[in-house]
C-alpha cells in the first residue's frame, strides 16, 4: 500500500506543477499583451496644450497646440512653408507648417478660427507642425429662425 500512496502523491504533485506552469504562462501572456498595448498607445497620445503651456514647459515632445489664430498672421516663408501665429490671449506662438494645402489652411484665414497644430516646439521658440486642424465657430452656431416664422405658433 505504501507504493500506491506514493504514486498518488506523485500524481498530485505533477498536477500541481502543471497548474503552476499554466498560471505562469497565462501571467506572462497577460503581461506581454499589457506591455504591447502600452507601447502602442504611448506613442500616439497627444495632449492639447495652450501657447502659454508650450512656452513655459520647453518640452520637445510631440503635442497638440490649441489656440486662436492671430488675425492677418498667415503667410509663407522663403522656403515655401506656411507660417501663422496661435494665441491663448496671454502668449503667442509662431507656427511653421511644411505640408500640402489643407482645408485647415483655407479656413485659417477667417477671423476667430480656433486652430490645433500637431507637432513639436523647436529650440528657437517656433512650433513645427506636422498636422493642422481648424475649428470654425460659425459651423457650430444654431440656425437663425426668420422673424415671420418665429411669431407663428
Amino acid at each position: 500500500m505504501p507504493d500506491s500512496d506514493q504514486g498518488a502523491e506523485l500524481k498530485l504533485e505533477a498536477s500541481r506543477s502543471k497548474a503552476v506552469l499554466w498560471v505562469l504562462v497565462g501571467l506572462v501572456v497577460v503581461v506581454g499583451i499589457g506591455l504591447a498595448a502600452i507601447s502602442m498607445v504611448g506613442g500616439s497620445v497627444l495632449y492639447y496644450k495652450t501657447p502659454t503651456e508650450i512656452v513655459t514647459q520647453h518640452s520637445s515632445d510631440p503635442v497638440r497646440l490649441a489656440g486662436q489664430l492671430v488675425k492677418n498672421s498667415v503667410g509663407e516663408d522663403a522656403a515655401g512653408a506656411t507660417t501663422f501665429q496661435i494665441t491663448d490671449g496671454k502668449t503667442t506662438v509662431g507656427v511653421v507648417y511644411r505640408g500640402g494645402a489643407t482645408t485647415a489652411l483655407t479656413t485659417a484665414s477667417k477671423p476667430g478660427t480656433q486652430m490645433v497644430a500637431e507637432g513639436t516646439l523647436q529650440s528657437d521658440g517656433s512650433f513645427s507642425a506636422t498636422n493642422l486642424l481648424a475649428k470654425c465657430p460659425s459651423k457650430f452656431q444654431t440656425a437663425k429662425v426668420p422673424a415671420d416664422t418665429a411669431t407663428e405658433s
